[in-house]
């Protein structure tokens, strides 16, 4: 229960807490509680060619010890760490090491987690994603 509050914090805080972009406007409600880490909405726009897909990009600060719980999205994410390190698995795999200068890609529909060991992280994530569609479902 808590991996699915916290990952509905992120996308709630990524897509509706109000920056410069007018498009962020369109985001569903807030929940109530905090995440541990930071969520910074840096865009939200339309994919040329495909009318039902939009980019959704990102920063999030990690403090220490952190994990977004096994979740999934509904397109692609591409994520580069900007500082620290963090640590990915999508399900069936093993864990793998991201560190500063490193990037990520996570399929669509593909169950995974990421989390922060003993040091904080900062990361640009990028979403590829259809439009009206949560950014992120937690996993069964």
């Amino acid at each position: 229960m808590r991996a699915r509050v916290l990952t509905a914090w992120i996308i709630g805080a990524a897509l509706g807490t109000a920056v410069a972009s007018p498009d962020l406007s369109r985001a569903q409600q807030q929940p109530t509680m905090s995440p541990p880490y930071k969520v910074i909405p840096l865009l939200r726009d339309g994919v040329t060619g495909d009318p039902n897909k939009e980019a959704v990009m990102i920063r999030v600060e990690w403090p220490p010890n952190v994990s977004t719980g096994r979740h999934t999205h509904p397109g692609d994410e591409y994520g580069t760490v900007l500082e620290g390190s963090v640590n990915s698995q999508d399900e069936g795999s093993e864990w793998k090491t991201y560190s500063a200068g490193q990037s990520y890609h996570k399929v669509t529909d593909v169950i995974h987690e990421t989390k922060t060991g003993h040091q904080p992280a900062k990361t640009i994530n990028i979403f590829v994603v259809e439009k009206g569609k949560p950014l992120v479902q937690p996993a069964q």
